[in-house]
């Protein structure tokens, strides 16, 4: 299979692959051999030694791509069990679909138009910090633990007769932020596990105070009480909404 890897969460790849099997993901490797290098005779009986031993650490990488077919074929064997594809079949229903469940959809999917300040700002951070003023040490010390280690996952709306949202870890993106867009309109594979549908009329895709500047629960309650405000609003969408667990996304 010829994949062209657009997001691929390889911590979740490995531990569903280990919860399928039953058994352990080999992960990289480094193994130490000893080399001996330089002279080594033996005359009459007597041996002559003057070379030297090293060790030399080889490694061994993963190959993801592999992997991942692997993971697909295995996957394969449980299907309509553990596995629903839904880009070979379209008689299963999302809505009753069973949570904890992998899926494969071929669709296309949007980035809502609200994240783009929110990355733009999280790609000015540096900038940004540099700029702000502090009255003692303590007060840039607290500013780096709730700003300067802020970081955005990516919110997405896959389309489908049932609006489903995820978020994308940065961390695992194998393109540009900028060129997610052009996967609006163009149809591309895309593995999940379904996590649950939430029954609202309108649903919270994205908090910037949870999800950007990762305040717990206590901090953001009390400054909404407050009426604090950060000039980020949060990210909504009509409900129903399935939530997902992005593993992979390829074309």
């Amino acid at each position: 299979m010829f994949r062209s890897f657009i997001y691929l969460d390889e911590d979740k790849l490995t531990t569903y692959m280990r919860q399928l099997s039953g058994k352990n993901v080999a992960t990289p490797t480094t193994m130490t051999r000893k080399q001996t290098s330089g002279i080594q005779a033996s005359f009459n009986g007597f041996g002559i030694n003057s070379g030297r031993e090293t060790n030399v650490n080889e490694q061994f990488q993963r190959d993801l791509s592999f992997d991942y077919d692997s993971f697909e074929q295995a996957l394969s064997r449980v299907e309509g069990e553990e596995y629903y594809d839904l880009a070979l079949n379209g008689d299963y229903d999302l809505m009753t679909l069973p949570g904890m469940k992998i899926v494969r959809l071929c669709n296309g999917f949007s980035i809502p138009e609200e994240f783009d300040m929110i990355n733009l700002v999280e790609q000015f951070k540096p900038m940004l910090m540099g700029q702000i003023q502090t009255n003692s040490e303590g007060e840039q010390k607290a500013l780096e633990n709730v700003v300067g280690k802020a970081s955005a996952d990516i919110p997405i709306l896959i389309d489908s007769d049932l609006t489903i949202a995820a978020k994308l870890n940065t961390q695992y993106l194998y393109e540009e932020y900028s060129t997610l867009e052009d996967y609006s309109d163009q149809d591309v594979y895309i593995l999940c596990k379904t996590v649950g549908v939430v029954h609202r009329d309108e649903v919270i895709i994205f908090d910037p105070l949870k999800d950007f500047i990762r305040l717990p629960r206590v901090a953001r309650r009390q400054l909404e009480s407050q009426g604090t405000s950060i000039g980020l609003e949060k990210i909504k969408t009509e409900g129903p909404v399935l939530k997902v667990e992005v593993i992979a996304i390829y074309k």
